[in-house]
Parts: structure tokens; sequence; C-alpha cells
């Protein structure tokens, strides 16, 4: 897999990861290239990625995002885009699907509309409604699902419980990830085990596919031991 990172942001979050680190966290090393649109290209062709993930920040403010789609289509890769989904819209979903866009996971910082201001400094009624035009999209091909953040204080299992019934009234089918918070910016905690197992116990009970990543402390330990997958930044070079 090969995620291509765009810089910019609409929201201000409080734990934003970059703010902590230029590029990848689970980055083994770093490699530098002239960064540009052709040279990224040739780098991907020469790993052969199944998939491309679009993140970093949020893509969808470069406007020139649907074309950089199309020029990455012609991989004959499955293309992902990572999005606060704050600024999709029918038109603008469409646009991004007819480029050669197969999949997007929108993440939904927080449920609660408060909790969600004081995090990102946004509203998050324009990310729900993004749901609600991306479970409208009738083409096979396509794939989307909802991540949430499970942030102590901020996001927390009675939340998520609540995003998931939300969800549900839209389609049960629609699928949640949970992502738990990254402790690496000194402003909150890492999650407990026992909260990621309660808020994936609760999400389950009103959607047929709740997935989760395991904790920053446990990534940590599992890189401990021999791995399979070797994590490289390329960023640009200075």
């Amino acid at each position: 897999m090969v995620t291509i990172s765009f810089s910019g942001c609409n929201f201000r979050c409080m734990g934003c990861l970059r703010k902590k680190r230029e590029g990848d966290i689970y980055a083994d090393r770093a490699e530098r290239i002239e960064w540009n649109l052709e040279n990224i290209i040739k780098k991907i062709r020469e790993i052969r990625p199944h998939r491309i993930y679009l993140g970093g920040y949020e893509p969808t403010l470069d406007p020139d995002l649907v074309s950089i789609v199309n020029k990455l289509s012609k991989l004959d890769t499955h293309i992902v885009l990572l999005t606060n989904g704050s600024l999709l819209n029918r038109n603008y979903i469409h646009e991004l699907l007819k480029a050669g866009l197969r999949e997007i996971i929108i993440s939904v910082k927080a449920f609660d509309p408060e909790k969600h201001l004081y995090y990102t400094g946004r509203s998050n009624k324009p990310v729900l409604n993004a749901i609600e035009e991306l479970s409208k999209v009738e083409d096979p091909y396509f794939r989307f699902q909802v991540e949430t953040l499970l942030i102590p204080g901020i996001n927390d299992p009675e939340d998520i419980e609540k995003l998931a019934i939300f969800i549900s009234k839209i389609d049960r089918s629609i699928k949640l990830f949970i992502e738990p918070w990254i402790p690496v910016v000194d402003t909150f905690r890492e999650p407990s085990k026992e909260e990621l197992i309660e808020a994936v116990t609760r999400a389950m009970r009103h959607l047929y596919i709740v997935s989760y990543h395991p904790l920053y402390s446990e990534i940590l330990e599992m890189r401990k031991s021999k791995r399979k997958a070797i994590f490289i930044d390329v960023l640009p070079r200075k």
C-alpha cells in the first residue's frame, strides 16, 4: 500500500498527529525525492501497490484532487480517499468516482456536536450530511466506511454508540472502524483495552460490521518481534 499525504486542513484538531511528526508515525525510515506528481507516480510504479490511500491532512482542500485521482487511476490500483468529509457534497463525490476513486473513508472525530466543535474548531453537521450522501451512491464497485476516534473525555464508548445508532438509521450495513487515540501529542491519554472493547461492543449492537485498530502501545509491542512489513516515508527533498 501507498499513502499520499496532502497538506493543509480546515480542521484544527487538538490532537493532530502532524503537529508531532512530519511523516508517517509507523515509518521505519525515510527517503526524499523531488516533490511533484510525476515523481510520486514514478515511485508508486516501483512499489506496485494494491492500494493507494489519499490522506495526510485534508485531501479535499486540493483543487486538483479530481485530476490527481484521474491520473492515479491509470495505475490500475484501488484508490481510497481518507477525509474528514466536511467538503463532500453530491456533485464532488460523483466527480471523484468518475475520475476513478473506488473507496472513501470518512472520519467522524466526535459525534457530540459540542465535543466535535471543541476538538476540531468546526461543526460536525457537514460530516454527518456527507455520510448520508455517500449512502446514496449506487455503484457496485464503490465502497465507503465511517471511521471514528476513541478519545477519552471527547469521544467515549457511549459517544461511539450514539454514532453507531445514527449510522444504523441510514443503513445498518455501513461499516464502522474505531481508531484508538494515539498518545504522541500530550493532549489526551491512550484509551484502555477495556474502553476499546466497550466501544466495539456498544457499536456492534447497532451495526453489522464493526472493526478496530489495535492500541498504539500494542503496536509498539508487536513491532519488537519479527515484522512482515516495512514502512518507508518518502518526503520532499530539502
